[in-house]
């Protein structure tokens, strides 16, 4: 083989060996390049180790302005600690929305005495929600043209102290005298007061 041939394969070698040594050492740099350096406000900041922001004194440490969307994006959607927001219009989360429900539900004396009342009362820190009655016997006639001899006439949400509904009432009479026996349910959904 002549000597300009090997000269020229051998340059032809270095200069790959020193492209691809290049080409090396700048990922290498850029993937470390931001380690311990200032961050570059309008540019891409690229660092294998964590980064921190210590502010000594009062104060944010950092604050994001932003003309419109949101100030921060990231890429993840998991929730991060002491970071998410609890607050909706001022409200923390345990004030938002129903919580505790439970049902509860009285049954008056079952006789035919007209007029009937019936209360119920939601536990200790709870608050009504909703309410419903059932009107149980005082029917004439025969299935499917059974008509009741009873009306509702009262139907009456309770408050507590601080003017929280708590409970309902239920008054119902008979319309013409009967001699059955008849009775009112009275239902109750209360859930936990907002705070």
């Amino acid at each position: 083989m002549s000597k300009v041939m090997w000269v020229g394969r051998a340059t032809v070698f270095l200069v790959g060996l020193a492209v691809v040594f290049a080409l090396i050492v700048g990922m290498a740099s850029t993937a470390l390049g931001a380690n311990g350096k200032p961050f570059l406000l309008g540019k891409r900041n690229v660092a294998s180790a964590v980064s921190s922001i210590v502010k000594r004194g009062a104060g944010p440490a950092l604050r994001l302005g932003v003309g419109s969307g949101p100030p921060l994006a990231v890429n993840s959607s998991k929730q991060v600690a002491n970071l998410n927001a609890d607050k909706v219009d001022g409200k923390d989360v345990s004030q938002i929305g129903v919580r505790g429900l439970e049902r509860v539900s009285v049954d008056s004396a079952d006789n035919s005495a007209s007029p009937k009342q019936q209360s119920i009362d939601c536990p200790t820190g709870k608050v009504l929600v909703g309410s419903g009655y059932d009107l149980s016997g005082g029917k004439a006639g025969t299935a499917p043209n059974a008509q009741s001899d009873l009306v509702v006439d009262v139907n009456q949400p309770t408050l507590n102290a601080k003017g929280e509904t708590t409970g309902v009432l239920i008054e119902a009479y008979e319309i013409a005298p009967t001699s059955d026996n008849w009775n009112i349910r009275v239902f109750g959904i209360c859930a936990t007061a907002p705070s």
